[in-house]
């Protein structure tokens, strides 16, 4: 499901002032109007994206054809052909440019440079980022042979749209009769002339309409009202943006949602931590199986192996009775076993050596095991004789006595 997206656009009649109230319109992401409304920017609503409407009053447009170039020579070009169309100095004015169309042509917003530098810095003393700067003529589309006088009213100042994409600013229409440079652009077309001009401002009354075909030998036709508002959604779409230049500055931080941003990266967290807790618990089970598996071998093996060994007493492993089994057998056989007296001595003689003369009280040897008596020595000397004999592969134990310490020394 695609984001919902809201436009603020406000129509700049003036640099922004916190004090000085400025109308506004707040579209949808389908440039529908949710609300409207003349405010301080103080009481401006939120929205996603922030948008200005020069007034027309403040800059034209003006279209130039150059042969079709790469897009950064094609804007020099334009630049270029645009010089003699300028009143002043070409760094006196701030032209934005639209990307060349398939015919050559090249669109241009062109605004005063101390008016654009004033409208920025207003701008940023009052805190407010735009995302967009838009030219209110640029809004009013011309079709091929009319042009379009576009004002609230008649007797209000306005601008005319001609069909190859200029404006021009006009004035209030005078007793009946339309603006003189609407009448003064209109003598100039030569050729270019429209069919007809289609009056969008209130008050297009049937005598004004036929004063001026009567003055300018061109159709005049009433239409509807201007009202930036209401113009289509692909008018906005293919404003041209004045922030370029010197006053393209870096869109409009907006508040970062990091709860938002970082909920996938928890998410795969999540499942790897999950991930791994499960095959920890995978491992841990076989593992388990595994020795489950092993033990129930051993029993089975000496179940065969032992004739009296009974796993349910609990009272011998059945390692243990293996190891017991193989002495017997070793014996009868006229052969040593491991845990026999003399090769057990003999594996745990290297440590017994370290002993201080004295230490050893008494030796005796019973079922596979030593039993050493030793005078009282001091722990850290017993601690490492045991860890010397675990080395040669003995198990030690340990245990105080009366006298002194008892060790017990044997395979398992």
């Amino acid at each position: 499901m695609p984001i919902a997206v809201t436009t603020l656009r406000v129509l700049i009649d003036a640099p922004p002032d916190a004090g000085r109230a400025a109308e506004w319109a707040l579209f949808d992401s389908e440039n529908r109007v949710l609300q409207r409304g003349r405010d301080r920017p103080a009481s401006w609503p939120a929205a996603d994206r922030r948008e200005a409407v020069i007034a027309a009053a403040h800059g034209r447009l003006a279209t130039v054809i150059v042969p079709t170039l790469p897009p950064a020579r094609a804007s020099a070009a334009a630049r270029f052909a645009l010089e003699d169309q300028l009143a002043d100095a070409p760094e006196a004015s701030h032209v934005a440019l639209s990307p060349q169309s398939t015919d050559g042509s090249v669109r241009a917003a062109i605004v005063a440079d101390e008016w654009m530098r004033n409208f920025a810095a207003a701008s940023k003393r009052g805190g407010i980022d735009w995302d967009r700067v838009l030219l209110e003529s640029d809004l009013a589309s011309a079709a091929r042979g009319i042009w379009r006088w576009c004002a609230a009213a008649i007797g209000d100042p306005g601008f005319v749209r001609t069909d190859r994409g200029a404006t021009i600013g006009v004035g209030p229409a005078q007793a009946e009769a339309p603006p003189s440079e609407l009448v003064l652009a209109l003598a100039g077309a030569g050729e270019r002339a429209p069919a007809s001009v289609r009056v969008d401002a209130a008050g297009a009354s049937p005598a004004l309409l036929a004063k001026a075909k009567t003055q300018t030998r061109t159709e005049f036709v009433a239409g509807t009202p201007w009202r930036w508002v209401d113009a289509p959604p692909p008018s906005f779409a293919g404003a041209i943006d004045l922030l370029a230049g010197a006053y393209g500055a870096a869109p409009r931080a907006h508040a970062v949602d990091f709860a938002r941003l970082l909920r996938p990266a928890l998410w795969i967290a999540a499942i790897a931590l999950g991930v791994a807790i499960m095959a920890s618990i995978g491992e841990w089970l076989w593992l388990r199986w595994q020795t489950a598996s092993i033990d129930r071998e051993l029993q089975s093996i000496a179940k065969t192996a032992v004739p009296d060994y009974a796993p349910e007493t609990g009272n011998v492993t059945p390692a243990v009775a293996l190891m017991r089994r193989e002495r017997e057998l070793k014996h009868r056989a006229g052969l040593v076993a491991r845990d026999d007296f003399v090769p057990l001595l003999a594996r745990a003689a290297p440590a017994l050596a370290t002993l201080p003369a004295g230490a050893l009280r008494a030796l005796a040897y019973g079922d596979g095991h030593l039993v050493l008596e030793l005078q009282k020595v001091d722990a850290a000397q017993t601690s490492r004789i045991q860890h010397e004999l675990q080395q040669a592969g003995l198990v030690a134990i340990a245990a105080p006595s009366a006298s002194g310490a008892r060790l017990r020394i044997g395979l398992d």
